[in-house]
């Protein structure tokens, strides 16, 4: 099982690592000039979710603060108000920011852009979404050989963390794998998921999500998360062993009162949308950290360069 596991992250790792790497050269090359002008139609058209750690998020909008101290000058505060990243809560200690997807290359919305194009946060997540829906929603899921407990989204579009915003797809998805739907989201190239609630599996779950997460660049989160019909919750650690004991010691209870038995879920976070308290991951090494900055740090300033 190990030598399989093993197997599962050295796919992971060369995948993910391929797509980061030619998406941070297009993150850099849009950061050495600004693309082209274009309407605001065109703009929302090219909106996109995706999804970032805190920890990875504050750390970029540390560096976008003092780039913008550098050249800001005797700006007035609205300026620098204007040239922040717009990010929203989704769930546990990831947030989400938006992005336009141009053929010329990637830039990140800004608060000036999204109040140039007469939007509020809301309304800027919802055409993100319904654009993400549009081009991205289906959710192609494949099995990993040795380990056929374990799915992974299989995609190359750069947007496999961000379809998990798409919360009536996955309703879909439950139907058919089961009741029990447990993801990681280690980064923004990276999901895998399982429908069983054994300890040893997700453990290896744990395991592989901590890894890919470690020595990938793009990073969201070490933390694991279960589908609910009302949103996505954290899911805690011994949350396999309490479901599943809760499963076996109600079941003679549930039987002898015709009711089925229901376990109960060990959650730390809100559900999707709604304003989650930051929950800090384990150290990331320094080395990937640095990586990560370096290509937020050549981000475009929108306004008023």
């Amino acid at each position: 099982m190990k030598r399989a596991l093993a197997l599962l992250l050295a796919v992971f790792l060369a995948a993910a690592g391929a797509r980061a790497q030619q998406s941070g050269a297009d993150e850099a090359a849009a950061g050495k000039a600004p693309p082209p002008e274009h309407s605001a139609e065109e703009a929302l058209d090219a909106l996109r979710p995706v999804l970032i750690g805190k920890r990875y998020l504050d750390q970029a909008a540390k560096r976008l603060a003092v780039q913008l101290a550098r050249m800001g000058g005797d700006r007035p505060p609205a300026w620098f108000e204007d040239n922040a990243l717009v990010a929203s809560d989704f769930v546990a200690d990831v947030r989400v920011m938006y992005a336009l997807e141009f053929k010329e290359g990637t830039q990140l919305v800004s608060q000036g852009m999204m109040k140039s194009w007469g939007m509020d946060a809301e309304r800027l997540h919802q055409r993100a979404l319904a654009n993400l829906d549009r081009l991205y929603g289906e959710i192609p899921l494949k099995q990993v050989g040795k380990l056929p407990w374990l799915r992974v989204i299989d995609t190359r579009d750069d947007y496999a963390a961000s379809r998990v915003l798409l919360h009536w797809r996955w309703a879909e998805l439950t139907l058919a794998l089961g009741e029990a739907l447990i993801l990681g989201m280690p980064t923004r190239d990276v999901v895998v998921m399982t429908a069983t609630l054994e300890p040893a599996k997700i453990a290896q779950l744990r395991e592989t999500v901590d890894t890919v997460e470690r020595h990938q660049g793009r990073p969201v989160t070490r933390k694991l998360f279960q589908w609910t019909p009302q949103g996505w919750l954290e899911f805690a650690e011994g949350s396999e062993e309490s479901q599943q004991q809760g499963g076996e010691g109600g079941e003679q209870q549930g039987a002898a009162e015709g009711k089925m038995p229901v376990a109960s879920l060990e959650a730390q976070a809100n559900v999707a949308g709604q304003p989650a308290a930051a929950q800090g991951g384990q150290a990331r090494q320094e080395e990937g950290a640095d990586q990560h900055g370096d290509q937020h740090d050549q981000q475009p300033l929108q306004h008023g360069q």
